[in-house]
C-alpha cells in the first residue's frame, strides 16, 4: 500500500468514526428534545381555537377588474408610443 493510498484510508476511517458519533450524539441528545417538544404541540392543537375574522377575506371583483382594465389601457398606451421603434427594430433584425 503507497502512502498516499494509506492516508486516504486514514482519513476515510476518522471521517467514518466522526459521522458516527455526531449520529449518535445528534440521537441521544437532540431525540428527547424533540419527542418532548412533539408531546407538547400535540397537546397544543387538541385546544379549542376561538375564530374571530374569516381566515380568507372576501375579493373585491369591482376593484380587480377596475384594476386590470386601467393595466390594460396603460399597456396599451405604452405600446401605442412604443410601436415604431418595435417596426423600426424589426426591419433591423430582418423580420
Amino acid at each position: 500500500m503507497s502512502p498516499l493510498q494509506r492516508k486516504a484510508t486514514m482519513r476515510m476511517v476518522v471521517a467514518s468514526f466522526a459521522a458516527g458519533a455526531s449520529a449518535m450524539v445528534l440521537v441521544g441528545l437532540v431525540a428527547p428534545l424533540a419527542m418532548q417538544s412533539g408531546l407538547s404541540v400535540r397537546d397544543a392543537f387538541a385546544a379549542t381555537v376561538e375564530q374571530r375574522a374569516p381566515a380568507i377575506e372576501p375579493l373585491d371583483v369591482a376593484a380587480i377588474e377596475a384594476q386590470l382594465a386601467a393595466a390594460d389601457a396603460q399597456m396599451a398606451s405604452m405600446r401605442a408610443q412604443t410601436a415604431d421603434e418595435v417596426a423600426q427594430l424589426d426591419r433591423l433584425s430582418g423580420r
